[in-house]
């Protein structure tokens, strides 16, 4: 058989392209091998991009918006079938416990354009009676819901089947054809089946047919039924608390969940699994043991290494990818649908779609080593090979990831302190770098060597990151980074919310003042800039400023401009250790074989400036810095021998000649 789209996959997201597909004008065909081992039927139905505060704001940014479908889209699937999807805009409640208080009080999450409220303790007990007394306050999102995950996805079977689209169940695709870059056919239990255009939405099996990073996460979970005898239903919004949620459905039956265990595909409940959500529910909302437990579930998310979907293109030409949405398939299915509709039958691609690709996790070619030039005949024109071309290396690494945008090259370069604009733009080049630091008040002023700076280089290729150099105070800094969001946008970068935080009075030293940057991070997250902020090696602070929605971190390995080396290792090394963003190391670092160190200690990236502006050759030691950065990296990734206090002979003892 031939149809215009065959959809692999016939759980919430492959039934949700296909009605988009279908009401388009196309032609669907879904492949579903089991429809009752889709995740979906083990969701919760959670609605919750502001009470998750997903740090990635690509992908902060997708949930929003696919929170905003939600009510056309629920009402579009009800009117075909007449059908209650459950959709339910409830808002969430995040309670928190005496430990989390004093942070979570004085923090906004980190979403920026939806409302969030902090409720004291006397308010959210008020609000929500029953919650145990060692509550002492919480976050209240009125614009996250609940939508009931098994009436949905049965609504969009219904649905899908109303409209016309060719449901197969029972199907199992035991191979994708390819040729010539081509998807051809694919291989089921029932033979061939072609189309022209395909998608792959196969959740968590996806590895079984292409080598594509995603896995398991098994989830088991439970629901309590409220007593008749109660007259209302106790809960009517969602409590997001700690490792725990707590769905009530208007039905009277209350979803706990929900655990992540990284098993495989290890079916069955386990009295370990349902031991932890219990604990942790009644914790929060005590009288929910005294409620009769009606049904007991598991099921397979599907997870990738960063969290975050993949979506868009492949690497063969008529095949879609839409896998990979771990916990938020529910919340992500109407957006998904548009984006791939959109992508297949209009050929318009979202930019937003390019933050979700699968390349993110393919090995980099920056791990085979480029052609080496002499340094003495790099400036006269004449570049005299010294060595050949390194085969490329094997081996896994995603790009650096900053805000959801991603950079092949782990090395930052500055733009101050050159000879001439000429040795600057060689420098750049030499370095391989895709972000450059831009000090915003030394452009506006025109100080040596920033005068042509906007026409020096290629913004296009090259991302700048405004930088708040030169502020002494809070308040500096944040009016310089709204300037500096301004200019990114006169240089065609509208969507650069970047901004490297300096807040720095100490003209001897040059030491960050941490209050200052904390305050000034606040601020600026709150105003919707991706922050990376230029800190002293504390770990404190590191993680504070994680906190509150900083991008990066940045620590200092010894004061800027110095040269002197790695000062701080020990405390960029626990900074490494507990960051959940990327770690720059930032100022100090004077030689490649500093650079190489550390990103040998796990560093995400340097941030290099005067070490190549101020050597005697800046564009040759521009180079230098980008390969020991790469080497660094590899380093890193391939995992150092352990070091022993006695020697180890290299050659084996076994089997040697005897005289």
């Amino acid at each position: 058989m031939t149809t215009d789209v065959l959809i692999i996959g016939g759980g919430v997201i492959g039934l949700a392209i296909a009605i988009e597909l279908k009401l388009r004008g196309a032609n669907v065909t879904v492949l579903c091998r089991d429809f009752n081992a889709a995740a979906a039927h083990a969701a919760a139905g959670m609605l919750a991009p502001d009470a998750e505060n997903i740090p990635n704001q690509a992908m902060l940014s997708l949930c929003w918006r696919s929170r905003s479908l939600y009510p056309d889209w629920t009402s579009k699937l009800e009117e075909l079938t007449g059908l209650n999807t459950g959709y339910w805009p409830c808002g969430i409640l995040a309670p928190v416990y005496q430990q989390q208080g004093e942070k979570n009080a004085s923090l906004l999450p980190s979403s920026r354009e939806s409302p969030a409220y902090w409720l004291d303790q006397s308010a959210i007990h008020q609000y929500q009676p029953g919650l145990a007394a060692e509550v002492v306050g919480g976050w209240w999102y009125p614009e996250d819901g609940q939508v009931d995950n098994q009436a949905l996805v049965n609504v969009l079977r219904i649905s899908a089947e109303s409209l016309g689209v060719e449901l197969k169940d029972g199907v199992a695709v035991e191979a994708i054809r390819q040729q010539q870059g081509q998807v051809v056919g694919v291989q089921t239990n029932v033979g061939v089946i072609h189309a022209a255009e395909y998608v792959l939405a196969t959740g968590a099996w996806t590895n079984e047919l292409l080598p594509l990073p995603v896995r398991p996460l098994k989830g088991q979970m439970l629901s309590v039924q409220v007593p008749e005898l109660t007259p209302e239903l106790p809960l009517k919004q969602v409590l997001f608390g700690q490792d725990i949620y707590i769905v009530p459905r208007r039905n009277r039956s209350i979803i706990i969940g929900a655990t992540s265990e990284d098993v495989g595909f290890t079916p069955q409940n386990t009295p370990a699994g349902i031991q932890t959500l219990l604990q942790a529910a009644t914790r929060l909302y005590p009288q929910l043991q005294h409620y009769p437990i009606q049904k007991l579930w598991w099921g397979f998310r599907p997870a990738t290494p960063d969290e975050l979907p993949i979506l868009g293109t492949s690497h063969c030409k008529n095949l879609t990818l839409a896998i990979g949405h771990y916990r938020n398939g529910i919340l992500l299915a109407p957006v998904t649908a548009a984006l791939i509709a959109d992508l297949i039958w209009e050929q318009k691609s979202d930019p937003l779609l390019a933050n979700f690709h699968y390349s993110r996790f393919q090995a980099k070619s920056s791990t085979s080593l480029p052609m080496l030039t002499h340094p003495a005949n790099f400036s006269n024109g004449h570049r005299t090979a010294i060595a050949s071309q390194a085969p490329a290396l094997s081996i896994q690494d995603s790009g650096l990831i900053i805000a959801g945008k991603t950079f092949q090259s782990r090395l930052m370069t500055g733009t101050g302190k050159y000879r001439s604009i000429e040795e600057m733009q060689q420098s750049v080049a030499a370095s391989g770098c895709q972000i450059v630091t831009v000090a915003v008040r030394r452009v506006q002023t025109k100080a040596a060597g920033h005068e042509g700076l906007a026409e020096a280089l290629d913004w296009q290729k090259i991302w700048m990151l405004p930088n708040t150099a030169g502020c002494q105070t809070a308040e500096e800094a944040i009016r310089v980074a709204r300037l500096g969001r301004e200019m990114a946008k006169l240089l065609g970068q509208e969507d650069n919310n970047f901004v490297k935080l300096e807040v720095i009075p100490d003209a001897k030293y040059l030491l960050p003042d941490p209050i200052g940057t904390l305050q000034a991070a606040e601020q600026l997250v709150k105003e919707g800039f991706a922050v990376l902020p230029y800190i002293n090696a504390d770990p404190m602070l590191a993680k504070r400023l994680e906190d509150v929605g900083c991008a990066t971190v940045m620590p200092l390995a010894s004061p800027i401009g110095s040269g002197q080396g790695l000062k701080t290792t020990a405390n960029i090394q626990i900074i490494i250790e507990n960051a959940n963003v990327p770690v720059v190391v930032d100022a100090g670092i004077g030689s490649p074989s500093e650079a190489a160190q550390a990103m040998e200690l796990g560093a995400d990236a340097l941030l290099i400036n005067s070490a190549i502006a101020l050597s005697h050759n800046p564009p040759v030691m521009a180079h230098a810095m980008n390969l020991a950065t790469v080497a660094g990296r590899l380093a890193y990734l391939a995992g150092r021998m352990p070091i022993k206090d006695y020697a180890s002979a290299s050659s084996p003892l076994t089997g040697k000649i005897s005289s």
